[in-house]
């Protein structure tokens, strides 16, 4: 695939998703897109049910994370502590791509294999399943999971939230002055481990308020769209959005945007984070706010892992699985989580692959010249600019 060859694809892309979105209520989106589909091919897809805990602890350890990390205004909802539905998944061998979903239970599944609700109900949830794969509990399919196997992995938005995951442990850590932070968990004192590494892919970590130069930047070469037009007037409502009461963002309060459980980039300490593993496009929208925070982590002392793929769009993985780009991400984006849950010695590295595969090393701890004062002027101006969303503009943010 040539340079225009990826150019003209991703004009179509991103035409396509613009067009989907416009004019769609969230509600329907959110319904089309957690939909429970069959998994077609090789896949195998066991759907659990992960029982909420009748303590209070989990949620405490999040809004304690909330309270210390805050500057003491932020306005937040919260969340009911409910059961987290989940799935187990893995390779299914020994089928064709458009082989059916077997009909058979879902602990059979399992022995082969071996919406509305805004901040911090996403991170509590996480903190509920990562809890249950080291504590499971008798009636569970799997048996205890050490941390030390455990990597978060994620794309997109789901590099942010589990970012936030790993804020929720330091800021436990800190708070209790010891290494291994407890907690109640169904009836058990239990420790809330780090787990072996991080390992994202095209992750977003400036999502919410799009302020670094690269969004707009970068706009006529990535697949993500203009800002979600769910803040325009004219946008069709449902019983979603806007929401009541009203708020200025999709995820959270206006005034959580620059908190570090939402935005990773407002994050100050790093220290005692499990390394790290980042992929990225040089023409993602996002790619500015994934190098200030890896140059953050990784001067911090955090081992971090840098690649950085020539002219690749946001996810481009998934949108070009037979790029030779997506391949050899796929390769390290898996190499990396073995290493990590190996234990192995990791040492700070950043590669930039170029669309002919050559590859030339990167200064981590240089990625970006952008100062830590200058990210959070450009965060808070957007910040202090969004407006509760009831149907009207909201302000513009101009520099």
């Amino acid at each position: 695939m040539s340079e225009g060859d990826l150019s003209d694809a991703i004009k179509i892309i991103r035409t396509f998703v613009t067009a989907r979105i416009l004019g769609t209520p969230v509600g329907t989106l959110q319904h089309e897109t957690s939909a429970d589909r069959e998994a077609r091919g090789p896949c195998w897809a066991s759907r659990v049910l992960l029982p909420a805990p009748v303590e209070k602890d989990a949620l405490d350890i999040i809004l304690d994370a909330v309270k210390g990390l805050g500057v003491g205004n932020e306005r937040y909802t919260t969340p009911v502590i409910e059961n987290v539905r989940a799935q187990w998944t893995g390779y299914r061998a020994g089928v064709q791509n458009d082989e059916p979903e077997p009909n058979m239970s879902e602990m059979e599944k399992f022995r082969r294999l071996q919406e509305e609700n805004p901040f911090p109900a996403a991170v509590l949830d996480c903190l509920i399943a990562y809890l249950t794969l080291l504590y499971p509990l008798p009636c569970s399919p799997n048996a205890s999971v050490p941390a030390r196997d455990v990597v978060f992995a994620g794309d997109s938005s789901g590099a942010g939230l589990a970012l936030s995951l790993v804020q929720v442990i330091l800021n436990a850590r800190r708070r209790q002055g010891i290494e291994q932070p407890t907690l109640e968990f169904h009836g058990r004192k239990v420790v809330l481990p780090m787990p072996a590494g991080l390992a994202f892919q095209s992750p977003s970590l400036d999502t919410q308020l799009n302020t670094m130069p690269s969004w707009a930047a970068n706009f006529e070469y990535d697949t993500v769209p203009l800002d979600p037009p769910g803040y325009d007037a004219g946008f069709p409502a449902d019983e979603v959005w806007p929401s009541n009461p009203a708020r200025g963002n999709y995820y959270c309060e206006t005034s959580m945007l620059y908190h570090p459980l939402v935005c990773a980039m407002a994050a100050k300490n790093w220290h005692g984070c499990p390394p790290i593993y980042m992929a990225i496009g040089s023409k993602e929208r996002i790619v500015d706010g994934a190098k200030y925070v890896a140059q953050q982590v990784a001067r911090q002392g955090v081992p971090t892992l840098w690649d950085e793929y020539e002219l690749m769009p946001h996810n481009w993985p998934m949108g070009f699985p037979n790029h030779a780009l997506s391949e050899k991400c796929y390769h390290s984006w898996a190499k990396a989580c073995s290493y990590f849950a190996d234990g192995r010695n990791i040492q700070t590295h950043g590669t930039f692959t170029a669309l002919d595969s050559q590859v030339r090393e990167l200064e981590v701890t240089e990625l970006t010249t952008m100062s830590t004062e200058e990210v959070g002027r450009l965060m808070r101006c957007k910040e202090s600019s969004i407006r509760p969303f009831t149907g009207k503009p909201v302000a513009k943010c101009h520099l």
